[in-house]
């Protein structure tokens, strides 16, 4: 399964807790889009975010907390499933690169 950066984000996010809100994720878009002029609207910024927690439940990386209505999930917690600690284990050691030693 191919990760996007904000999914990526989601998973390091969910490591650092044991359970996360969806509003804790907004950060992303506030340090990533920080020197540009465009700024997405709110509403814009939780759908983008609802669909990839969407998408990472349904790849069973996480496990979602909340409601379900007829039409959508209303999240109100995320917690990572034991696949999805082992991914964002691989993602936090690929980020952190090795000293090349002469």
């Amino acid at each position: 399964m191919r990760l996007s950066k904000l999914q990526k984000f989601i998973l390091e996010k969910c490591h650092n807790f044991k359970a996360s809100s969806p509003a804790e994720f907004y950060d992303f878009y506030l340090s990533a889009r920080a020197g540009k002029k465009a700024v997405k609207s709110k509403k814009l910024i939780q759908d983008i975010i609802r669909k990839s927690l969407d998408s990472l439940v349904a790849g069973d990386l996480l496990t979602a907390i909340g409601k379900k209505t007829a039409k959508k999930w209303f999240i109100h917690k995320v917690k990572l499933t034991n696949i999805g600690k082992k991914i964002a284990n691989l993602i936090i050691k690929n980020r952190q690169r090795k000293l090349p030693i002469k």
